[in-house]
């Protein structure tokens, strides 16, 4: 489980250029993940990051997460959207290709 410190933490943002979609158990109320898009003071490039509770990946909630996100990069108008991941995430660096990001090796990823 999250803290509410935590979840707080990941929901308070500068609205005018930040966004945090939350994926909520509707029965218990439990966040099951979070994805959050930042935008440049241009709105030419966002980062994102993304979260999903260990137990629930593989279930489809990071692919629509990140899938609503793109969505709503594109309608801000963001020429590029990026984030890192790690090199043995396998798992989301096969999700990201299939959303249409393109990968790179980070030099300082040992």
């Amino acid at each position: 489980h999250f803290s509410h410190e935590f979840i707080a933490r990941l929901t308070q943002l500068d609205y005018a250029r930040s966004i945090a979609l939350v994926a909520i158990e509707p029965r218990s109320g439990e966040m099951l993940g979070a994805v959050r898009l930042h935008a440049d003071a241009d709105y030419h490039r966002g980062e994102y990051g993304i979260l999903i509770l260990s137990d629930l990946k593989g279930h489809g909630i990071g692919w629509r997460l990140m899938a609503i996100m793109i969505e709503y990069a594109k309608w801000l108008g963001l020429d590029v959207v990026e984030g890192q991941v790690l090199r043995e995430n396998s798992t989301m660096l096969a999700m990201c290709q299939s959303l249409g990001f393109k990968t790179r090796l980070d030099p300082d990823d040992p």
